[in-house]
């Protein structure tokens, strides 16, 4: 599920012209994730909106790391021409959004070394999308992905794959994001 928040704290959603705050966030991920437990939910965060002070920017952080996103997209805002938010008062830094940017990816990082760890063992099923002869695996990806901007599954089998057909893969290492494994037989 994505959730495109683009940022927590009140006074930033509503300088963006939308709605919420940290609380009412919350009780609907928490919602979300008691009545879907295995739901993966994805965001994408803007750091460095106009009006991000330190204190906005903090109730982000904690935000991101409280709620621990299975998947997360972080970029820095950028004043677009004619847009009513190229105007605004508080324009931030470049170097003091792209640093904050930073500070929530590492963070997320951290979320998703986490999260992997959880997974060894487990059985995935992954839907092939190729095989890389660099690395002698196959690799595709399992239901809580994206195409093209999400984890990989790389995986090794005796059995011969094509693109599209699922197999069920035994975890058993992580590379960054992505996830290793060999065919469950």
């Amino acid at each position: 599920m994505d959730l495109p928040l683009q940022h927590c704290d009140e006074k930033i959603l509503k300088a963006m012209n939308r709605t919420g705050n940290v609380q009412t966030l919350k009780k609907l991920i928490g919602k979300i994730r008691t009545y879907i437990p295995d739901m993966v939910i994805r965001t994408t965060f803007i750091t460095g909106f106009p009006g991000e002070g330190e204190k906005e920017f903090e109730t982000l952080a904690e935000f991101v790391k409280e709620i621990a996103f299975d998947r997360l997209g972080c970029f820095t805002y950028s004043p677009q021409e004619g847009t009513p938010a190229a105007k605004m008062d508080g324009q931030v830094e470049e170097q003091v959004k792209v640093r904050r940017g930073e500070l929530i990816m590492e963070e997320q990082f951290r979320i998703v070394e986490e999260k992997n760890e959880a997974l060894m063992g487990k059985t995935l099923q992954v839907m092939v999308q190729g095989y890389d002869d660099y690395t002698d695996c196959y690799y595709g990806r399992s239901y809580m992905d994206a195409p093209e901007i999400d984890t990989l599954v790389y995986f090794t089998s005796p059995n011969p794959y094509t693109e599209g057909d699922f197999v069920d893969v035994v975890l058993f290492d992580v590379q960054d994001y992505d996830l290793v494994g060999k065919e469950d037989t």
